[in-house]
């Protein structure tokens, strides 16, 4: 969870009564650096967590951050910064076309309260809404918005901006062996709730496996029970034989998920395949099924092949079309 540095800086900052900021990116457009939810917290020593995309508008952001903090706390304060040279005001300094509107926060010794319980609900996984505005801050716990991020701009003085703030998206992992646990280390860096599932206890590279949230040991004939639907739920099969993963996938072929990938061999995938149209499934059903699972960069070792999936998961998740 990248953002949990950044919330407990912001509370280890006011537990010691040192003057911080929260900056936060609300909304953005076009080829900005900074997306909506990237955020970093500053304090007035100089140290300073996360990021708003860089470059020459970060710095230009915590240099006026730590000057008016200086001054003592300050009202939330709306930016925006066009990346553009033609711009006639609001001009970044950068040229790569977007646009971002920032929110400089001075967080306040009664926002600890709220902050911890923020950081609360990211240990316990229940998550819940962020709302922020020129009133103040706001948590809710276990509160879920339709979108993620949401803006809402009336005027200067007048915006509300909410987020969702948890894990969102479930990588569920069907195999945990070494490729699943190459890929656990990876998707645990991207905020993604991680389940390895197998039916083998005894496997070490389960045991080790120290990045997954849940480790599930089940029988692969039983697996569907674990997987429910959901646009936000991704499914990797990696079993360590081809009987297994046609097993598992023609329990999970039917089911709404936003990305079913199978790693193996194209002439395993083509058997599998095969055996499953025999059995009844429809061609087009097997469609929607990424096998061989991950982009296709040569990769051979375990974390190569894991890097080639993770990737291709975070290609789907950013709505790319299916390579």
């Amino acid at each position: 969870m990248k953002d949990k540095k950044v919330w407990q800086f912001i509370c280890d900052s006011l537990q010691q009564d040192i003057p911080v900021a929260l900056l936060i990116v609300v909304a953005s457009e076009g080829s900005s650096p900074g997306r909506a939810g990237f955020k970093m917290a500053v304090s007035m020593d100089k140290t300073m967590v996360g990021t708003i995309g860089g470059g020459i508008i970060e710095y230009k952001f915590v240099n006026q951050v730590r000057a008016m903090l200086k001054k003592g706390n300050f009202l939330p304060l709306l930016q925006r910064q066009f990346h553009k040279q033609e711009a006639t005001t609001e001009r970044s300094g950068m040229i790569c076309g977007g646009m971002q509107s920032v929110v400089l926060y001075s967080c306040k010794k009664n926002d600890l309260v709220i902050l911890l319980r923020l950081l609360e609900s990211l240990e316990t996984h229940e998550g819940g809404t962020l709302h922020l505005s020129p009133s103040g801050m706001l948590f809710t716990p276990n509160q879920r918005n339709v979108e993620n991020y949401k803006f809402i701009f009336e005027a200067a003085n007048e915006w509300q901006y909410e987020e969702h703030i948890g894990l969102i998206n479930t990588v569920y992992i069907i195999g945990g062996g070494h490729v699943g646990l190459a890929l656990s280390r990876l998707l645990a860096m991207l905020d993604f709730y991680i389940v390895v599932l197998d039916e083998r206890p005894d496997i070490n590279t389960f045991k080790n496996n120290t990045y997954a949230h849940e480790k599930i040991i089940i029988s692969y004939k039983n697996i569907q029970v674990h997987i429910p639907e959901g646009e936000e739920n991704y499914v990797v099969i990696m079993t360590p034989n081809h009987r297994a993963d046609e097993l598992v996938l023609g329990q999970l072929i039917d089911k709404k998920l936003r990305y079913l990938g199978m790693m193996g061999s194209a002439s395993k995938v083509k058997k599998i395949l095969e055996h499953l149209q025999q059995d009844g499934i429809p061609p087009e059903k097997l469609q929607q099924l990424r096998a061989p699972a991950g982009l296709p960069i040569k990769s051979h070792t375990a974390m190569e092949i894991g890097i080639s999936i993770a990737a291709e998961i975070i290609s789907v998740k950013n709505n790319d079309s299916k390579i």
